[in-house]
């Protein structure tokens, strides 16, 4: 957890200085092909469902979750089941943004995304969102994610309060 941790901290660290600075420079290859990857992570999302989710995260991976992290492919797989096989369901999202650090091992890319699902009357629910994804790259060249938050425009409601 600890590495976690510093791994998010470091990342959005290195996300905030970087940040005028990448803005007026171009990708380098290397974070085109992050940004690529990102794009089909949501492509194979679509296509296979859950196993399209948790095929590009890294054995370690974790979702941060308001509760808890939700860390490795098993809990993954579990966490992310009733929401993606559900038919009212759907996730998409759209990088924006990739940035690699200098020695080329760890990456994020950032952008928006879009829920929707039925409420329980069957109305139509959208929730958008901020996301970010800290990468890492595999002894074989790929990227996997490593750590995966989301932040929604709207914060939830508070939680009801007990009579008194």
């Amino acid at each position: 957890m600890r590495r976690l941790s510093l791994l998010t901290a470091g990342m959005l660290m290195m996300s905030g200085c970087a940040a005028t600075s990448a803005a007026s420079r171009a990708m380098t290859p290397e974070e085109e092909v992050l940004l690529r990857t990102d794009r089909e992570f949501n492509a194979a999302t679509q296509a296979r469902k859950v196993e399209g989710w948790v095929s590009f995260f890294a054995e370690n991976g974790s979702m941060m979750r308001p509760k808890a992290p939700i860390t490795g492919h098993e809990a993954i797989r579990a966490a992310m089941t009733p929401a993606l096989t559900n038919p009212d369901f759907s996730l998409t999202w759209e990088p924006k943004r990739a940035e690699v650090t200098p020695g080329g091992r760890l990456g994020y890319t950032t952008g928006r995304y879009l829920s929707v699902h039925k409420d329980a009357s069957g109305k139509r629910v959208e929730g958008r969102g901020t996301y970010m994804n800290f990468w890492q790259k595999q002894p074989d060249g790929s990227w996997k994610v490593v750590v995966d938050i989301g932040d929604p425009d709207e914060a939830p409601p508070p939680p009801p309060t007990k009579p008194d």
